[in-house]
């Protein structure tokens, strides 16, 4: 069952006796600039209607499901009125799922999650870690996307992956900095609906030794340049129309580019590498079964309820849903999906 750990970090809780750290709320909205600029792909702008939520049942007790992506329109706010709707006759509304780490400060300290270099060991160069092929590629989209700026010659190629799909992403008019789930939170607290964490809690005594080294990590850090271009390359137009069929509410369309979705790089080495060096592989299935218990627990205790997934874990065929529905409970998708 997909379940996203954190999005650099977004959703995991760490927390030890003298030290607990929230993720930071990314402002709602951006402000577009003073001229549009034309892009091949356009986004959305403006007031949008934003995705419908799907409705699991049992008897007359209702969860109402929203499910968010990632990166959405840069430029667009939305309405909100079937949440708001639904969260002013809720009780409840279950966040999204995470997950929460309890060690000592002495153990905290040791788990690197991730690499605070940002330069290449011995001040190597891009053009000399990577292939010449790739390289040249590189370039082109430095040249687009960065404005040929030198110092990123010298920096890690994860680091230089996260920034340039950072930017690529904004020049298509995207961003993966809207909080959904912050916007959702504080539409709940308006309308009075009770906010329940959904966290899976994991008491670490220990950190397990890391295996492999610097170069491991320089060679898995090329592949996933690799890929964040070829992403970047081919497909910004599909991730367009996904953010945009998510901003307007067309559940079909969102269904069918929700098959070709994958996670960037850039997201997923941050995911392993984590589970890797706590030696804890099956901490997506832990959360998983959290979130189905407290979902479960909710149907039965509440009328009205409000939860907030990722699309991912809404649309699998494996996912949340998919998991209430194979127990029983009735799970109805936005009228769009209707047979």
């Amino acid at each position: 069952m997909p379940t996203k750990l954190a999005l650099c970090l977004g959703t995991l809780l760490m927390t030890a006796s003298a030290l607990a750290q929230e993720p930071p709320t990314a402002p709602a909205t951006t402000q577009p600039p003073a001229k549009p600029v034309d892009l091949q792909a356009v986004t959305v702008r403006g007031d949008q209607p934003g995705p419908a939520l799907w409705e699991v049942r049992k008897g007359d007790h209702v969860l109402w499901v929203l499910g968010t992506i990632s990166p959405l329109p840069k430029y667009a706010t939305w309405q909100w009125t079937q949440l708001e709707q639904a969260l002013g006759k809720s009780s409840e509304l279950l966040e999204a799922p995470s997950a929460r780490l309890k060690m000592p400060p002495s153990l905290f300290s040791r788990l690197a999650l991730q690499p605070s270099a940002r330069l290449n060991p011995g001040g190597a160069t891009l053009q000399r870690l990577l292939p010449a092929d790739m390289y040249a590629r590189w370039r082109d989209l430095r040249h687009q996307y960065l404005h040929d700026d030198d110092a990123y010659e010298y920096q890690r190629p994860i680091i230089v992956a996260e920034q340039l799909f950072t930017k690529a992403l904004s020049a298509n008019g995207l961003t993966a900095d809207i909080d959904v789930e912050d916007m959702v939170e504080k539409l709940a607290r308006r309308h009075g609906a009770r906010q329940v964490p959904v966290r899976y809690e994991l008491v670490i005594h220990k950190v397990p030794k890391r295996t492999g080294g610097a170069d491991s990590d320089q060679q898995q850090g090329i592949a996933c340049l690799d890929e964040t271009m070829q992403m970047i390359e081919h497909d910004m137009p599909m991730l367009t129309r996904r953010a945009n069929a998510w901003a307007t509410g067309d559940s079909t369309t969102l269904r069918n580019l929700m098959q070709e979705n994958r996670e960037p790089c850039v997201v997923s080495a941050i995911n392993g590498d984590f589970e890797h060096q706590l030696n804890v592989t099956d901490l997506p299935q832990r959360i998983d079964a959290a979130w189905v218990r407290e979902a479960d627990a909710a149907l039965t205790r509440n009328r009205r309820t409000v939860a907030v997934l990722t699309m991912e874990q809404v649309m699998s065929p494996t996912g949340y849903l998919a998991t209430l529905r194979s127990m029983g409970y009735l799970v109805r998708p936005p009228d769009d999906l209707k047979q």
